[in-house]
């Protein structure tokens, strides 16, 4: 195209009309660059006048609207015309049309906008996502694994669990590309420097293993590699992890790409191993509380009759000493089954009046068997020590947990000293238990009180010990202490609220039975010895006795008995009707009847089964005569 000075139209081609669509003609009836986009029209206007006087231009890209109205892309070169004599007669130029070229930079502009974007939202999403991420270029690996082939190996997985060094070069060729927050906040690093200076820094043993499978599956030309395994952090803590490995889609050719994600799942299967624990547990606690039950029900008979014997022999009998060990195995029998029935935690809490030091006295002999011939157990007790308001069954269940907590801590032996003190301000009174074994470090002690917090291996203890410890001892209103350093023992230090300084009330084992008359007891025990027995003890209180073997002959005697009938002593568990029915039954004859019900069972296993009412006067087998005539007393005292 060309223009003379007065930017008429003297030149064009047809390629100028096939670029703006319009013909010569109208070109040449229009002024210069009437096809110019108006956006890029200032720009190009300028350029115009620039022209005029003298000035070139080259190069110029702009957007241009043709006749029909589509935009077009073009580059634009313009130059002044001069005659012989140097003087500018006209313009003259040239323009090209790069629509798409235009439109193929734009959409590549696009593109790479667009991966920019992906990339930067996938960095965040990388960088804070909750599980712990790796990005690893596996490109050295792969040429190696393949050369081993080449070099004649067979088996990548069996060769690299023979070949030590190889499976190293795996190793060592894994380049780190970056790591996440949860990666180093999981390793307990502050920095990603110290996460990507390579795997051999991290790997343990289970880790070389794990990636010894990685590599040989990859290997078989599979993508993704799944498995689960204990991964340990820097700071030696073990965790059981899920982990999956894969080769990002458009790196499967070279493996420069591979994405390593880590789910945490150490508390999930924690809490399976519990259920499942639980479960055994709770089998296995049926089981004691069933041979509990039999047991007891033959101790009232064993130990009800010594007691009997002893309470009418007369001192200098020649088998009064044998008896008297009779009596005693028969207490140490009691003693036993009631930790079998402390071993399904079921038990009612009764806070009561306690004595720390004669709990520690009466526990001697069950501290003694729990600890065994190599640990020596020492105890130093507070003369005159304050009382507390405690369940002695809970607070037993304290001194057995923490004995055990200290045997563990003592594998080769040592020593365990209970001790208690009366601790003055602010009123209070402590139960110490010291052992001289393995201590713990600060970071134990933090979480010593979690439930289901161990630090034994395996599945040797429930985590539970301690953190029912703390539960009974914070209901009672009380807190715990431990000092401990590691290798140098352990010391927990409980402090109890001191209610006064008086000692608690003896056991009724301790005072003669008060003998009175006339009151008629209906007795319904299914075992016949046991129901002998029962007879003769109200016999001896001087009580008058009904005896049923089960519930329907019971209630047949009530029904043929001329009077009232004030009192029902009454087993629980008997084949046909239980106790309760038989009270509930008795009730409708004789309205006004008193009930005391007897198990070998623990009254928490017969309330949790709707056996009977938490409210119900109960007596645990095996008793003696004194116990039996205090709750009688009890239920006949009251209105």
């Amino acid at each position: 195209m060309a223009y003379d000075m007065d930017r008429k139209l003297v030149f064009v081609n047809q390629a100028v009309e096939t670029l703006t669509g319009y013909s010569t003609q109208e070109l040449e009836s229009t002024n210069f660059i009437c096809w110019v986009h108006p956006e890029d029209w200032p720009r190009m206007r300028a350029l115009w006048e620039e022209l005029f006087q003298g000035k070139s231009y080259h190069e110029e890209e702009y957007r241009l609207i043709t006749k029909d109205g589509r935009m077009k892309w073009a580059v634009a070169t313009w130059t002044p015309i001069l005659d012989e004599h140097g003087r500018q007669v006209g313009v003259q130029g040239r323009e090209l049309e790069i629509t798409q070229r235009k439109l193929t930079e734009t959409a590549l502009r696009h593109s790479e906008e667009k991966l920019r974007a992906d990339e930067e939202r996938y960095r965040e999403i990388f960088e804070n996502s909750p599980f712990p991420m790796w990005e690893e270029d596996f490109s050295a690996v792969r040429p190696y694994l393949h050369s081993l082939k080449d070099a004649g190996v067979a088996n990548i997985r069996d060769h690299l669990a023979d070949n030590r060094p190889a499976l190293d070069e795996c190793v060592r060729r894994v380049r780190i590309l970056d790591v996440n927050r949860a990666a180093r906040d999981f390793y307990g690093v502050s920095s990603k420097q110290e996460l990507l200076a390579g795997l051999e820094h991290i790997f343990d043993d289970q880790a070389f293993d794990v990636f010894r499978e990685e590599m040989a599956v990859f290997a078989e030309n599979h993508f993704s590699f799944q498995t689960e395994f204990t991964a340990r952090t820097l700071a030696g803590e073990e965790r059981r992890v899920d982990m999956i490995v894969s080769i990002v889609e458009s790196a499967r050719a070279d493996w420069s790409r591979v994405i390593v994600s880590f789910f945490d799942v150490t508390d999930r299967k924690r809490l399976e191993e519990e259920v499942v624990q639980s479960q055994k547990m709770e089998s296995l606690g049926r089981l004691a509380g069933g041979i509990a039950h039999d047991f007891n029900n033959l101790l009232t008979v064993i130990n009800g009759y010594s007691d009997w014997m002893l309470q009418e022999m007369a001192p200098d009998h020649p088998l009064r000493q044998r008896l008297a060990e009779v009596r005693s195995a028969g207490s140490q029998c009691a003693e036993l089954t009631q930790q079998l029935l402390a071993f399904s935690r079921k038990q009612i809490v009764r806070p009561g009046p306690l004595d720390l030091n004669r709990l520690v006295r009466e526990s001697k002999g069950m501290l003694d068997r729990i600890l065994g011939d190599d640990i020596r157990i020492e105890t130093h007790l507070a003369p005159h020590l304050g009382i507390i308001a405690a369940d002695r069954t809970q607070m037993q269940q304290v001194l057995m947990n923490l004995v055990v907590n200290a045997r563990e801590a003592m594998p080769g032996g040592g020593t365990l000293t209970v001790e208690t003190q009366n601790v003055e301000e602010p009123g209070q009174v402590l139960l110490e238990i010291r052992d001289t074994g393995q201590g713990m470090d600060e970071s134990t002690r933090r979480h010593l009180f979690e439930p289901f917090f161990t630090t034994k291996k395996g599945r040797k203890n429930t985590g539970l010990g301690l953190a029912t410890v703390f539960g009974i001892v914070s209901h009672a209103g009380g807190h715990i202490e431990v000092r401990s350093q590691t290798g140098e023992g352990a010391a927990f230090r409980i402090l109890l609220p001191r209610i006064s300084a008086q000692t608690e009330e003896p056991a009724h084992a301790n005072r003669q039975p008060a003998r009175r008359g006339g009151d008629l007891v209906l007795v319904v025990e299914d075992r016949d010895e046991v129901r002998s027995l029962i007879c003769c003890m109200l016999d001896e209180l001087g009580y008058r006795v009904l005896a049923a073997a089960h519930g329907a002959e019971a209630i047949a005697m009530a029904r043929d008995h001329a009077g009232p009938i004030p009192l029902l002593l009454t087993d629980v568990v008997m084949p046909g009707m239980n106790g309760r029915e038989v009270d509930e039954e008795l009730r409708r004859i004789c309205p006004n009847i008193k009930t005391v019900f007897m198990s070998g069972y623990t009254d928490q296993i017969l309330v949790d089964r709707g056996t009977i009412d938490s409210t119900a006067l109960y007596l645990q087998k095996p008793f003696t005569l004194t116990e039996l005539a205090a709750i009688l007393r009890q239920v006949e005292e009251e209105p």
